[in-house]
């Protein structure tokens, strides 16, 4: 078979380049690489197509597509220095539309002859498959496929306005790749889906995100991460559920860090904004802005915080036990932010000066969020350290910090195979350490399974719940073998002294 490739420019279709390529069988395909000569009017927002014609060994056209090599897009915000870089280019609106060039063309065939019975033809390969006739007999024509919206968005490259009238030639790739039948129909269904995806308002980045993981990968890892996939949304589910019903249960927050939380609620947004200006997956900003939305609730549940209609905003007030274990938070917190104070401000006057940006917003929101994830194990700890001065951990909600830790690990394995920026992907290693030292002091300070939990229950159905009533009675209060004390306050948490 030979391949024909026609380009055509203006509201004309002016013929303005034309090539034949060597001769190719469908086992083995094709692989070339030309430069174009376009005219002047492509490089100034012109349009430009081209057709593909292929033609069997008796001069045939067996296939014939004609498709836009030229489309106006969003051109990608070039970072730049902001200190020394005073250059107007970087001043051109980045929301305005600008002509891009398709680089590559890739045409799929059916790498070998087919057999239908004609009423049992995949539904996805009805607009691919013509049928010719010699004599009394019919038979299936060579099957090519053709779509350049099913390419990479880096295929489209931006057509430089400012380039010199005499470089007038454009880079253009051209594959014909040989697919079984199995991937030839799921190229074809992620065709059908696209556009569904497209009609229900996805943007082209998140419906290039979905395709690429059943066309980057192989099968064995696509179906790995579908399992996974599910597996993380039902941990996703678990975790929610149970740390709102922590958070909605607890009446007493003493041995939980507040400044943690106010951390938390931070980084989430930071984070989630940074997620955002990186245009990063829906399969991440989505989790991630649910999260954000949680921990802000858990602020206000800690600091006793209520709105009403009526009422408007009212604070409640922190119990003694509360107020004792803000006193070992604010103590390790101001250690902390005189360590890590020094080395924000560096590391951001060092971005400022040396790293490029696409804007002053960009710059804020990266320096924000590299404090947030190199630094950020180090503000996680402050609950570690009320954890080691009250030799306690009943006060943490472990079912949904376990449920969390299973979608870390999970998260570990998207780190590799989802698009996400690079410091988000090493942050998901940063959680494993902190979980694995709140494993290491539960298993230090195991939690009594005979005292009533938040949720009114105990470990162990054949103790007898004590009565309220009785909860501050001397006998609870006996010294342990060890030396130190426990006393149980009327809200069931255990203190020890």
């Amino acid at each position: 078979m030979q391949m024909n490739l026609v380009i055509y420019a203006g509201q004309t279709s002016k013929e303005v380049y034309r090539v034949n390529f060597k001769s190719f069988d469908i086992q083995s395909g094709l692989e070339e690489h030309i430069n174009v000569t376009v005219p002047d009017e492509v490089f100034t927002n012109g349009s430009a197509k081209a057709e593909i014609r292929i033609q069997d060994s008796k001069r045939n056209v067996v296939f014939s597509k004609t498709m836009m090599m030229s489309s106006y897009r969003i051109p990608k915000s070039k970072a730049f220095n902001l200190i020394n870089d005073n250059s107007t280019e970087h001043k051109v609106d980045a929301n305005r539309p600008i002509t891009h060039w398709l680089s590559n063309i890739y045409v799929a065939v059916l790498n070998y002859p087919i057999t239908f019975i004609m009423e049992e033809v995949p539904s996805e390969l009805h607009s691919v498959l013509h049928v010719s006739s010699v004599g009394t007999a019919y038979y299936y024509s060579p099957v090519f496929h053709v779509n350049p919206q099913l390419q990479s968005t880096s295929d489209w490259l931006e057509i430089p306005v400012e380039t010199p009238l005499q470089i007038k030639k454009l880079a253009l790739g051209v594959t014909i790749q040989p697919l079984s039948l199995g991937k030839f129909r799921l190229r074809c269904m992620l065709e059908q889906t696209s556009e569904s995806l497209r009609s229900l308002g996805f943007k082209e980045k998140d419906v290039e995100d979905v395709r690429s993981l059943f066309t980057d990968a192989n099968i064995y890892l696509l179906l790995t991460t579908i399992v996974i996939s599910v597996l993380h949304l039902f941990f996703d589910f678990l975790a929610f559920k149970n740390d709102i019903q922590f958070w909605r249960l607890t009446e007493n927050t003493a041995g939980l860090s507040i400044r943690t939380v106010i951390w938390h609620c931070l980084s989430t947004s930071i984070i989630f904004l940074y997620l955002f200006e990186e245009r990063s997956s829906l399969l991440i900003l989505v989790p991630s802005g649910i999260s954000v939305l949680i921990e802000y609730w858990k602020l206000m549940r800690m600091t006793k915080v209520t709105l009403t209609l009526r009422g408007g905003l009212s604070m409640g007030t922190r119990n003694k036990e509360e107020q004792e274990t803000d006193q070992l938070d604010a103590y390790f917190m101001r250690w902390l932010l005189i360590f890590m104070t020094p080395l924000c401000i560096s590391g951001a006057i060092y971005s400022l000066l040396y790293m490029p940006h696409r804007s002053w917003y960009s710059w804020i929101l990266q320096t924000a969020v590299n404090g947030v994830y190199a630094f950020g194990f180090l503000l996680m700890t402050p609950q570690l350290f009320i954890n080691y001065r009250l030799k306690s951990v009943a006060n943490l909600p472990w079912r949904a910090l376990t449920y969390k830790a299973f979608n870390t690990f999970i998260d570990d394995f998207f780190a590799f195979i989802i698009k996400m920026p690079t410091a988000h992907r090493v942050a998901c290693f940063r959680d494993d350490i902190v979980f694995v030292i709140y494993l290491y002091q539960r298993w230090l300070y195991p939690v009594d399974h005979t005292r009533v939990n938040e949720f009114g229950q105990m470990g162990e159905d054949s103790v007898p719940m004590t009565p309220a009533s009785s909860l501050s009675s001397p006998e609870l209060q006996k010294p342990r073998a060890g030396g130190s004390s426990t006393s149980i306050a009327k809200s069931g948490k255990v203190k020890v002294k």
